[in-house]
Formats: structure tokens, sequence, C-alpha cells
């Protein structure tokens, strides 16, 4: 969650897909569905920005996500550059990585 009317810039993509860029602000939430391909090895990431702080996470991955993504995944990036997935098999928010990216 954001503060003080901050907002994030998200890109999200696969090596197919381009999900292009969204600003979400405080409370806001963005959505899309895809399904995976036949291999197994669908993988959508994204990139977050905001203020001076950029990142980067896998948002869906197959090989770790199948089970615990049943009918949608959800995460939450909290203001201080945590990660957090809901498990829908536990029922359980887990802390994940959310890698710094290199400044270009």
């Amino acid at each position: 969650m954001l503060r003080d009317g901050r907002s994030m810039n998200i890109h999200c993509q696969s090596k197919d897909d381009d999900l292009g860029n969204i600003i979400l602000k405080n409370g806001d939430e963005t959505e899309w569905s895809f399904s995976d391909n036949f291999w197994g090895t669908t993988l959508f990431y994204c990139d977050v920005q905001w203020e001076n702080l950029n990142y980067h996470f896998d948002v869906y991955s197959n090989a770790r996500d199948h089970k615990r993504c049943h009918s949608e995944c959800r995460w939450m990036i909290s203001d201080y550059g945590s990660l957090y997935g809901y498990d829908q098999e536990s029922g359980k928010w887990n802390s994940f990585p959310l890698k710094p990216m290199r400044a270009s």
C-alpha cells in the first residue's frame, strides 16, 4: 500500500505478450487473464517503480504457481519493497523475493 498519494508504475509481460504500463494509486488494483501453455512453461514478470525504487518479480511461473494459484494469483507490494503472494492452497500470504532492478 502506498501512502501520501504516491503512485506505482507497473509494466508486466511474458515472452509473447506485453501488457503495457499501468499506473496504480494507493488501494488500486489491476488484473488480467491468461492460460498456461501446453508445455507448462508460462512465465509472466513485472517491473515495478515508485519514487526512486525499481523492482522486478515473476508474477506467474508455472513451476512455482501451478498449485498456489488455482484460479487466480494475488500479489501485494508494500511501501517498503516487500512482496507478498496469496496461496490459495494454504489460504495464507507468503513473502516472495522482490529483486532490485539495475540502473540502465
